[in-house]
């Protein structure tokens, strides 16, 4: 009796649909999640590769991200240096030195689609990343995804060919982002 109840039990099991199976991410979804999460705190690890260079530059700092356009990048290895966006407003500063600069964004039309390739994603902003980029988006096997963006204007491919973010749900993980400058790959460990 015990035999044939095992066999029902795995016949049954069978036709079950699996109870943990996710569908898998689309674009909408993924902008639907990362809209929802209105801010965000995270470690970075950084590399530069460079043409002139034989060996990458490595970086890891913070990084924070609040609704609808502040982003802050705050590296502390090897040296201290803070990228603040807000608004249309960018500060760059590197306190050991005592630099500090600040700029519109309408001021360097170049550095908005950079700027917007990462704020616009983590807001949730597709109307906003397809003004500046030809997006493409995958599903990945593992249930993550990756947006591909690729710039529509020559003057900025010129100097920026691609930008790969990679995340699951509602987090981006990586950024690569590749140029005339050469490529630079981002890990990112969110905070609870």
């Amino acid at each position: 009796m015990t035999h044939r109840r095992a066999l029902i039990a795995l016949a049954l099991a069978c036709l079950a649909p699996p109870a943990l199976a996710q569908p898998a991410p689309t674009l909408d979804s993924v902008m639907a999640a990362l809209a929802a999460r209105r801010q965000g705190h995270a470690r970075f690890t950084e590399t530069r590769e460079f043409p002139e260079l034989s060996m990458p530059l490595p970086s890891s700092g913070t990084l924070s991200w609040a609704a609808p356009d502040r982003l802050e990048k705050h590296t502390t290895e090897p040296v201290e240096e803070i990228l603040r966006i807000e608004g249309d407003r960018l500060v760059f500063a590197r306190p050991a030195q005592n630099i500090r600069r600040e700029l519109g964004l309408d001021e360097q039309p170049e550095l908005r689609p950079l700027v917007e390739s990462i704020r616009a994603t983590l807001a949730g902003d597709l109307p906003t990343l397809q003004r500046h980029y030809e997006v493409r988006f995958a599903a990945q096997p593992d249930g993550g995804w990756r947006i591909d963006l690729t710039p529509r204007s020559m003057r900025v491919y010129a100097a920026l060919q691609s930008v790969a973010i990679s995340g699951r749900g509602d987090a981006v993980l990586s950024v690569v982002t590749r140029g005339n400058q050469g490529e630079t790959r981002m890990t990112i460990q969110p905070e609870p």
